[in-house]
């Protein structure tokens, strides 16, 4: 099983949409960070100001989160599209015929290039966005205080998020459209359900990918980009997210692994 792991972390070192999606999860964190430093409310006629609130400063110290919630999904879709896109999935089975140990490797995969991830985000929020906020005024100490509350839950989003794009990946096997129906569904409809649910039924939607990852995280993404939530939207609790975020995670691989995944790939 460890080379069968060993071998799933080379192939997707070998990918260049694994270092595309390490080359965006970069900048859209620093993003992030600009944002939160527009909105934490300095004095009349500055545009940024250091973070004052303890939701500023764990807003800022997970900035990171909003690329994750895109990135970690289409990280686990590259590890199984991309065997089926290159023609190795066949060689894969034929090395490994135990299928069940050939997904299980790529789940340890797969988690391990998510913590890299979020890990990144994180060097992201240390090397732009503390800087900035000291530069501002702001007490670098009260930022990294937060770390406990928001690091655990951040790292296992990142890990969640990535195995439900693993097992979406399972169901679909077509790498572009994969990609193309996560980040739809990422971007757009999940808010267009969270809309339609407050304005129709007046219930608060979370229980979606995004807004249970945002609960894990500890609420650190609400207004910035949580899949369109608003003022007053009701996030699970933390608990409740990961269990949330575990079946998302666990029941398409489960359901890809029955169907898509034994089938025959010739």
């Amino acid at each position: 099983m460890i080379d069968a792991i060993r071998a799933e972390l080379i192939k997707m070192r070998s990918m260049p949409g694994v270092w595309v999606t390490f080359g965006l999860a970069f900048p859209l964190a620093v993003l992030i960070c600009v944002a939160v430093l527009a909105r934490a409310g300095g004095p009349l006629g500055h545009t940024f100001s250091h973070v004052h609130t303890l939701r500023q400063r764990r807003e800022l110290l997970g900035a990171g989160y909003f690329g994750l919630e895109v990135l970690a999904p289409v990280m686990g879709l590259l590890c199984v599209t991309g065997e089926y896109r290159h023609k190795t999935m066949t060689t894969t089975f034929v090395l490994r015929p135990v299928r069940s140990q050939v997904l299980g490797a790529k789940v340890v995969a797969t988690a391990l290039w998510s913590v890299l991830l979020a890990l990144l985000t994180l060097v992201a929020v240390v090397a732009v966005g503390l800087p900035w906020n000291a530069a501002l005024g702001g007490v670098t100490s009260q930022v990294t205080d937060q770390l406990g509350a928001v690091v655990p839950g951040l790292v296992l989003s990142a890990i969640l998020l990535g195995l439900f794009g693993l097992g979406f990946g399972t169901l679909v096997k077509n790498q572009i459209a994969a990609i193309l129906l996560t980040i739809g569904g990422t971007l757009v409809l999940e808010s267009i359900l969270i809309a339609l649910a407050r304005a129709i039924f007046h219930y608060d939607l979370n229980w979606l990918p995004n807004g249970a990852g945002a609960a894990l995280a500890g609420d650190i993404a609400r207004g910035l980009g949580g899949g369109g939530r608003g003022a007053g939207f009701h996030l699970l609790t933390w608990w409740q997210g990961g269990l949330v975020m575990l079946a998302w995670g666990f029941v398409p691989l489960v359901a890809g692994y029955f169907t898509t995944f034994r089938r025959d790939v010739t």
